[in-house]
């Protein structure tokens, strides 16, 4: 019963901390999946090109290339007439792109020639060279039109310069654009998760320290395991919190942004988001035992502040680990807390085939790590030197 005393004393005095709400509930839950996966799906949209899109592209000399601009035409792009001032136009974005064709373009290409052409383009602004990447594609589609039709005019058969024919079959059902975006989620997962009992680890221990308010604690007719699981069940409610509001964020994002345009066919349904908390549930014991065990080890707000920021990179590591390295889900990682956690999470949003000999693996070792954590937890509040 002391127990849950503890812990509902710990939750209500964090609920009037306007930064642990803050962190917990906003934070962690919503602006970090709006910023990392709003982000991450803007950039996919804005290096994918839509060919069936209509736009426009400002041509200089337009009349010097007529069966260029049906050429252009027929692929949905419409040609405007470009501006006095082209570089300068370019530079400063009043237009995206602009395609000049040179007085020689037509003498060149009947001469079976190279006919030269100058494509103005912003480097330094994505719409510019997205837009180029367009052109630069659609012109290559023309180019190999009249090499082919060089080759046939001359009674050759354009496939003889065709000495391989190779057909690349990805045999993964998302790509690499998938694959990145599934990755993403046992990131949001895990670093919502910490973020959400952050600063309530804090306060409970290195905060009350400094406030003077642990001794009084301590000296009530009270075990200490009491004390240590009241607040780690405090810590745990607000973990727990923070990912399920991150499951239903995530869940929101992704029916904003349509998964389509990243390659994929991967789904952030309300199945897929719910097996995946399931399977990142053992995290949530875990990451509020080592909260709590860390902070039991600082003397101060600041040292604490100090050493939970560094323990931040825990989460981080396997999410980069995995990235730059290609580490299979094999029995020796499943016991692993986070790393297991990781792939696991993948492989349910990729549609894979989970085995459950890996689930059990995954489970035991986090719920054995938290053990292990509770235990230091306990011993670190059993000794005289706490409230120094």
């Amino acid at each position: 019963m002391s127990l849950f005393i503890v812990m509902f004393k710990e939750i209500v005095d964090n609920l009037r901390d306007r930064q642990t709400v803050f962190y917990a509930l906003l934070f962690g839950p919503i602006l970090l999946p709006l910023l990392l996966g709003g982000s991450l799906v803007a950039s996919f949209k804005q290096l994918s090109i839509d060919f069936d899109e209509v736009t426009s592209l400002n041509v200089l000399h337009a009349e010097r290339a007529p069966r260029l601009m049906d050429f252009l035409h027929s692929h949905n792009i419409d040609v405007l007439d470009a501006p006095d001032e082209v570089q300068r136009s370019v530079r400063r974005g009043d237009v995206l792109v602009v395609l000049e064709i040179p007085d020689d373009f037509a003498e060149q290409l009947r001469a079976g020639r190279p006919a030269p052409l100058t494509l103005h383009v912003n480097s330094a602004d994505k719409a510019s060279s997205k837009a180029a990447r367009r052109v630069q594609a659609i012109l290559s589609v023309y180019e190999r039109t009249l090499n082919n039709l060089r080759l046939q005019h001359r009674g050759i058969d354009p496939a003889t310069f065709d000495s391989l024919n190779l057909v690349e079959n990805d045999v993964s059902s998302d790509g690499s654009n998938g694959q990145l975006l599934a990755s993403i989620l046992p990131f949001l997962f895990i670093m919502s998760m910490v973020m959400g009992g952050f600063y309530l680890a804090i306060d409970t221990t290195a905060g009350e320290r400094e406030r003077q308010s642990l001794e009084p604690l301590l000296s009530l007719p009270l075990k200490r395991s009491a004390v240590v699981f009241g607040k780690y069940g405090a810590t745990l409610c607000f973990v727990t919190l923070s990912g399920l509001l991150t499951a239903v964020s995530i869940y929101t994002l992704f029916r904003l942004f349509p998964v389509e345009l990243m390659g994929g066919q991967i789904r952030f349904d309300g199945h897929t988001l719910a097996h995946a908390f399931l399977l990142a549930s053992p995290l949530l014991p875990f990451i509020s035992a080592l909260l709590i065990t860390v902070s039991a080890v600082t003397r101060s707000t600041k040292e604490a502040q100090t050493y939970l920021g560094l323990m931040m990179m825990v989460p981080m590591a396997p999410f980069f680990l995995l990235q730059f390295l290609s580490v299979r889900s094999t029995m020796m990682t499943m016991p692993m807390p986070m790393l297991s956690q990781y792939q696991l999470l993948e492989s349910a949003v990729l549609g894979d085939s989970i085995p459950l000999l890996h689930v059990l693996l995954s489970v035991s070792g986090t719920l054995a790590a938290t053990l292990l954590l509770l235990m230091l937890a306990s011993r670190l509040y059993q000794r005289e030197g706490l409230l120094d």
